[in-house]
C-alpha cells in the first residue's frame, strides 16, 4: 500500500509541549537564563532549561539523555531554534546546571517568578508566604516593629 505521506517527510507526536514553550516565551524563560548565566557554551544555557522543562512535562523519565528525546522532534516548533540534538549531552546539561547553581538558583528563580508576575498580571498583594516552618534567631535593633510577630505550630512538627 502507498504512503498518503509526501516521500521524504516525517511527523513525531508533540503533544501538548508547543504550548509549553508558548508559556515559556511569555515568561520570557530563554532570554532571563541566558541574560543572567555567565555561559559560553554552544547551547545557551536558556535553549538547555527549556529543553530539560519540555522533556520533564512530556512524561518521560528520567531527565537524562535528551539527546535521544529530541532526536526525532521537530526542534525549531519546540525550542525556537534548530539546535542539534547531540548538543543536549548530559554532559552538557550537567555543565548548564553547574552555571546556573553558580549563578545563584534563588536569584534566577526570582527573576522567572518575577516575569511570570508581571506577564500574567498577578496581584502581589495577595501572596502568602507560610513562615511558620521558619525559624529566626538572635537580637535585633529596631526602632519601629518590622513585622507582627505571632505564634503558631511548625508544620515539620507532627503531633499525636
Amino acid at each position: 500500500m502507498k504512503s498518503l505521506l509526501p516521500e521524504g517527510l516525517t511527523f513525531t507526536e508533540v503533544k501538548h509541549l508547543p504550548i509549553v514553550k508558548h508559556f515559556a516565551q511569555k515568561i520570557n524563560l530563554v532570554d532571563t537564563f541566558d541574560t543572567m548565566v555567565n555561559s559560553q557554551m554552544e547551547l545557551p544555557p536558556g535553549i538547555a532549561v527549556l529543553a530539560m522543562v519540555l522533556d520533564t512535562l512530556s512524561g518521560r523519565t528520567p531527565l537524562y539523555r535528551l539527546e535521544e528525546f529530541f532526536f526525532e522532534k521537530d526542534t525549531e516548533l519546540l525550542l525556537g531554534s534548530d539546535v542539534d540534538p547531540n548538543r543536549f549531552s548530559d554532559y552538557n546539561l550537567g555543565r548548564v546546571l553547574d552555571k546556573i547553581h553558580q549563578t545563584g538558583t534563588q536569584k534566577v528563580f526570582s527573576a522567572i517568578a518575577q516575569n511570570a508576575v508581571t506577564a500574567f498580571d498577578i496581584d502581589a498583594r495577595r501572596v502568602h508566604f507560610d513562615t511558620t516552618s521558619v525559624s529566626v534567631y538572635g537580637d535585633y535593633d529596631y526602632t519601629d516593629e518590622p513585622f507582627n510577630i505571632t505564634y503558631g505550630h511548625s508544620k515539620d512538627i507532627v503531633r499525636i
